[in-house]
């Protein structure tokens, strides 16, 4: 604002010296028209101090109106006509002034236009405004020169142009003041609270939410983000508990299996007849925990980034039959009837075959798991565009809709009453979605309840896709 009004008043200020020296070039054309016209009607040849009262009237006309100053002066510069003589028929404080002659030389140079500046004089104590004109008639030459102080010509402009800029700045202020006051108490509320709901997440407790319609759209996009940090939190932390609950059923299940057989088989409990029967139950149960362990040590891997992969041209219809082969004996048990896989081309990507041979083990692993007795697994290996998309579909009682979104988290399991995957830790599908984005690549489902559940996978294509 103080940029804008000084800049302001600088432009105004070379208007009004403009608009001033305008004036007093009119006053002085005005004048020496009427003391021209006056004294040809009359007759007078040249003007004295008998005859000025001829145009004592026109002049106090001229001059009367604001606090300019007018004369009339002779050739050698001395002032034979001011306000003050036209209206006391004396002038006692111009009666001893002498314009000088270089200035009133300049305007015989410009008649009969006036010759107008911004001058300093010996006998004022400020510059002045000054409009001057050489007056001729009957062979005689005059000078008239109107005047005015600048601070007299100024001073009502800016005293009004200060005194409006300050009531405007202090209206600015105020209300600047209230905005600021109520954008500042509407943006620090919901980091207030934003605060207080850190400390209670900091102590556990998830439930605290930002109410979006109390902020601005940044802030609300701020709590938007915190909300949804709450809610992984809180599922994180209902994750962790659930696993650390599996974690130790599984834990705890089979070491008491594994201790139990081993002391009955020690101490004699279990007859020697039998003894190979609970060392085949000893051996199942130490491979479940090794799996566990496994599984565990991956998650390490891909969160640390330091999961490496071995990339090679695999084919992926081979690699999925060769899987579905792997479970031969679960399919036969169950009587699942797998469609599709007679008809698995070759689609080969660029990829690390062992970790590909983990993330289809699981996906059939599951589809087995849970298809029912005499259900049906469709399989799809096909090429789209730049991408092999990969498609496994199961029968079976699918997965509900509000759950589809949860199924790649972490220690998530969708069976929680563990009937059907007693033996799963929840992590399976997380290490599959991890592996697959290590490719590059992405994985969806799509389920409708008691009907079917569907994964499907996509990766890219090698670079140069050659069939072999």
């Amino acid at each position: 604002m103080m940029v804008a009004c000084f800049s302001l008043l600088f432009f105004f200020v070379n208007f009004w010296r403009n608009d001033r020296l305008s004036r007093l070039s009119d006053d002085a054309l005005s004048l020496s028209r009427s003391v021209l016209s006056i004294y040809d009607i009359n007759g007078v040849e040249e003007i004295t101090e008998d005859n000025l009262e001829l145009i004592q009237s026109t002049f106090l006309g001229i001059v009367g109106y604001d606090d300019s100053e007018i004369f009339i002066a002779s050739t050698d510069g001395k002032i034979i006509m001011c306000k003050e003589m036209a209206q006391t028929g004396s002038c006692l404080v111009h009666g001893n002034v002498h314009f000088p002659m270089e200035l009133l030389v300049q305007t015989e140079n410009v008649y009969p236009v006036t010759f107008s500046e911004q001058v300093d004089f010996d006998f004022s104590d400020e510059s002045v405004f000054l409009s001057a004109l050489s007056l001729h008639f009957s062979g005689n030459r005059y000078y008239i020169i109107a005047m005015q102080d600048v601070s007299s010509a100024y001073l009502p402009y800016t005293t009004e142009f200060f005194r409006m800029f300050f009531l405007t700045s202090l209206i600015a202020v105020f209300v600047a003041f209230i905005a600021a006051l109520i954008s500042s108490y509407r943006m620090v509320r919901p980091l207030k609270k934003m605060t207080a709901a850190t400390k209670q997440y900091a102590e556990g407790d998830f439930s605290e939410r930002i109410n979006r319609a109390d902020t601005y759209s940044e802030l609300a996009e701020l709590g938007a983000a915190f909300n949804s940090m709450a809610e992984n939190l809180e599922r994180i932390d209902q994750s962790r508990s659930m696993f650390v609950s599996n974690t130790s059923h599984e834990l705890k299940t089979p070491m008491t299996i594994i201790s139990g057989f081993i002391d009955g088989i020690l101490d004699g409990t279990i007859p020697a007849e039998d003894e190979e029967k609970y060392l085949r139950i000893v051996s199942e149960e130490t491979k479940r925990l090794s799996r566990l362990v496994v599984a565990m040590l991956n998650i390490s891997k891909i969160e640390a980034g330091k999961l490496e992969l071995s990339v090679s041209d695999v084919n992926i219809g081979r690699l999925i039959l060769t899987t579905f082969l792997g479970f031969e004996k679960k399919l036969s048990e169950k009587q699942i009837e797998i469609l599709g896989i007679e008809s698995l081309g070759k689609v080969y990507v660029s990829a690390d075959e062992t970790l590909l041979s983990q993330i289809f083990f699981n996906l059939v692993d599951n589809a087995v798991k849970f298809t029912p007795e005499y259900g049906i697994i469709t399989v799809h290996v096909y090429e789209e565009k730049k991408n092999a998309v990969i498609k496994i579909k199961n029968t079976g009682r699918g997965i509900p809709e509000d759950e589809l979104e949860f199924v790649f988290d972490r220690f998530y399991k969708v069976d929680k009453s563990r009937g059907l995957d007693a033996k799963g830790f929840g992590l399976g599908l997380y290490i599959v979605k991890s592996i697959i984005e290590l490719h590059h690549g992405t994985i969806k489902v799509d389920s409708t309840l008691n009907e079917y559940t569907e994964f499907s996978v996509t990766l890219p294509l090698k670079s140069s896709a050659e069939e072999n």
